[in-house]
């Protein structure tokens, strides 16, 4: 048990050296610059596998710098970058992912994509912003706390770096699974994606859950001309068009028997956060090149909707030129973004069974991924937390999205843990991750340092106040 004295400084400490902890962060901003760049010049592109195991050996290394010690998780797949920062039974979980999407078409880069380049005020390059500089935000954060307070935080913090969140944390969610002790903790925090439309700080209090399939279609062992025995044999490119049709009713709603069945009525909380968004949250429909959104109330659509998105189909020939000739298959994949009191598993099966009463027995259905929605309450110890580190640091309160999609690997930590997960953007929002146009502004990337640095400095004076009383909650 910590004397109360000796409590009683520490907690002096923590307030007495909060500015002292943002200017070291000041400080130090062109070295952590200097980290995310060399972190950033490793493609680690985890679909292909290019250079994942030397950047979490860097990663690694990286971490041992600041006097940590890492270990690599090896899941089967790409590595996870481990390591406990303390030892205490309040825990914080910091997740981040180090792998990256491929960088696509070079030339339509500015710079090279894994030359990480400094221009007009942010580092372009892949992987700066998702999710590289997010994640080490919170290294350079931890740095920061060292070299202001010489020892490290009163509660225990977990650092947890994914190698394939780009492809689905399969493996991933597997080791979990098996080792969820290791993964325990009081609450799980995370920098990842934009913050979409909002040019302040801003925090997501869901994540949708997510169902991805492929639909596959079969038609005749071989091609046929059009106009001789092809115009009898069944065609599974208008086939896969025809079931697709069935699953959505004429104003693009979900059609499928049971499909809003168990889903959680949405709280007015949540309907009064999407009516405070800032006006410039959902620019004009024209801003996409678009005439107008596909709903008359694109917010509710957005936020308190099921959808299911046609996110590609492909059969037969498209090439240059003519070819008149049945194709012998078809290929569509689907996603359904899900809402709370919705499974991946419910919905999957209740597509089967749609596509079979349609007449659609034939057409295959392949789940990819699945995850189920997941969520924290406005009132969450961990949320209160974060709002208040981001407007001392940004000097404004931030704005509280109801959620954003996803799903992935908060899913294995809601349903395997029992984790509450909290989603805090450290990315402007024309970051524009996954394309060739993607960069993290340099004031970003330092204030989301700054934040992170806040929200341990409030973690480690619940802990220190609570120390005696041993609340579940203390961090």
């Amino acid at each position: 048990m910590m004397d109360s004295k000796l409590r009683e400084n520490k907690l002096q400490a923590l307030e007495a050296n909060k500015e002292a902890l943002m200017q070291r962060v000041e400080e130090q901003a062109g070295e952590y610059l200097s980290w995310l760049i060399e972190f950033a010049s490793i493609p680690s592109i985890s679909a292909t596998g290019e250079g994942v195991r030397e950047c979490a050996e860097h990663l690694a290394s990286r971490i041992a710098s600041i006097g940590l010690k890492p270990e690599l998780l090896e899941t089967g797949a790409h590595p996870i970058v481990w390591a406990a920062a303390g030892e205490s039974e309040r825990k914080l979980l910091v997740y981040g992912h180090y792998d990256v999407v491929p960088p696509g078409d070079d030339a339509q880069w500015k710079f090279p994509p894994f030359e990480p380049t400094v221009f007009e005020g942010s580092l372009w390059g892949r992987g700066v912003g998702d999710s590289k500089g997010q994640m080490i935000a919170h290294l350079c954060a931890l740095a920061a706390w060292i070299d202001v307070f010489g020892e490290l935080p009163p509660f225990q913090i977990n650092f947890m770096f994914d190698g394939e969140d780009e492809i689905g944390c399969g493996d991933t969610s597997d080791y979990i699974r098996a080792n969820v002790d290791r993964f325990r903790a009081d609450f799980l925090y995370t920098s990842d994606a934009s913050t979409l439309g909002v040019w302040d700080p801003a925090l997501f209090l869901g994540i949708r859950g997510a169902l991805y399939v492929e639909l596959n279609a079969k038609g005749a062992d071989n091609e046929w001309h059009s106009g001789s025995y092809g115009s009898i044999l069944p065609n599974p490119v208008t086939q896969m068009a025809q079931a697709i049709a069935t699953l959505v009713d004429k104003d693009g709603r979900v059609a499928i028997d049971g499909f809003f069945d168990g889903m959680e009525p949405i709280t007015t909380e949540l309907r009064d956060l999407a009516a405070k968004l800032p006006a410039g949250f959902l620019p004009p429909a024209e801003t996409f090149g678009v005439r107008e959104f596909e709903r008359d109330a694109p917010i509710d659509s957005m936020f308190f909707e099921p959808r299911m998105c046609v996110c590609g189909i492909e059969g037969g020939y498209t090439g240059q030129g003519l070819k008149m000739a049945v194709p012998t298959s078809a290929t569509a994949k689907i996603d359904f973004a899900l809402l709370k009191g919705q499974r991946p598993s419910h919905v999957a099966t209740l597509l089967r069974a749609h596509l079979d009463a349609h007449g659609f027995e034939d057409i295959e259905i392949t789940v990819l991924s699945d995850a189920p929605p997941s969520g924290v309450t406005g009132d969450h110890p961990l949320v209160s937390t974060a709002v208040a580190a981001l407007e001392s640091v940004w000097g404004r309160p931030p704005v509280v999205i109801p959620s954003i999609g996803g799903g992935g690997v908060f899913a294995t930590f809601v349903d395997a843990v029992g984790l509450d997960c909290l989603l805090v953007p450290y990315a402007q929002p024309d970051m524009q991750e996954h394309s060739a146009q993607e960069h993290l502004s340099l004031e970003w990337f330092t204030n989301g340092i700054k934040t992170s640095a806040e929200v341990f400095r409030r973690l480690a004076i619940a802990a220190l106040e609570r120390f005696e009383a041993g609340s579940a909650h203390a961090c």
